[in-house]
């Protein structure tokens, strides 16, 4: 794999304030599913604001395969943030992915809402398009995002807290899916969350935030009890239930 975007001695931060995270070097390969995980305020979303280009740098350099202009990206952010007061359907919210592709001016073509459909379906919901997206349930609020975000056609697929505020078979489900979409596709995703356990099956490397130290591994070197105990001071049980890792503490 190579390297698809390259973090290189950064520091990141607001104005007026201390820096958020400081001197962070890593990488993200193409293709590979990405965990970023830490408590609120560590500093995750932050990071990705700086993968976005809407965060510059306080300083170092953050590098994209092909230049930056070439670098899409696919964004689902937290459903917190999402205005729902207007009555858009779901096939007119994932059309919304569309409109870094089309031009000022252009109506949507038939490519384009070729696309859009591919994706409901995708996202398992084509049955859902006229529904309007304020009425949906969690889960399925969640796939229309997901759906709009691969409507751009993106290299990298960017979840913030995706499953945030979900029950359990909610939370499975989502996971299910955007693990078929990494396998099926071959998109590389980079997924935030605050809960470590949520990757420990389907992340295949971690960037760990805690306490302003920085950890980045696969998740066969980081889930093991002496490098657990070492990152968050806590004593872990890592085992294995129907072929599943498990992390107790």
């Amino acid at each position: 794999m190579n390297a698809l975007i390259q973090f290189e001695n950064v520091t990141l931060g607001y104005r007026r304030r201390s820096p958020v995270l400081s001197n962070l070097t890593f990488s993200i390969q193409e293709g590979e599913f990405f965990g970023i995980v830490g408590a609120n305020g560590s500093g995750k979303t932050t990071i990705l604001r700086a993968m976005l280009k809407i965060l510059t740098p306080i300083k170092g350099r953050i590098a994209f395969a092909g230049g930056d202009q070439r670098m899409r990206f696919g964004y689902v952010p937290q459903r917190a943030f999402i205005d729902e007061m207007f009555p858009l359907t779901a096939r007119e919210i994932v059309l919304m992915g569309r409109y870094g592709t089309v031009t000022p001016g252009r109506r949507p073509t038939p490519r384009d809402r070729e696309v859009v459909e591919r994706q409901l379906a995708l996202a398992g919901i084509p049955d859902l398009a006229d529904e309007r997206f304020r009425d949906m349930s969690g889960g399925q609020k969640q796939r229309t995002l997901i759906a709009r975000a691969l409507a751009a056609e993106a290299k990298v697929l960017l979840m913030d807290e995706p499953t945030d505020g979900m029950d359990l078979e909610g939370e499975h489900a989502i996971l299910a899916l955007i693990s078929r979409l990494h396998t099926g596709t071959g998109i590389t995703v980079v997924y935030v969350t605050h809960r470590l356990s949520e990757l420990a099956n389907t992340a295949q490397r971690l960037l760990l935030l805690h306490d302003g130290q920085v950890r980045v591994g696969y998740v066969a070197e980081l889930f093991t009890p002496a490098m657990l105990r070492e990152i968050y001071g806590v004593d872990a049980i890592v085992g294995q239930v129907g072929g599943k890792r498990v992390v107790m503490t």
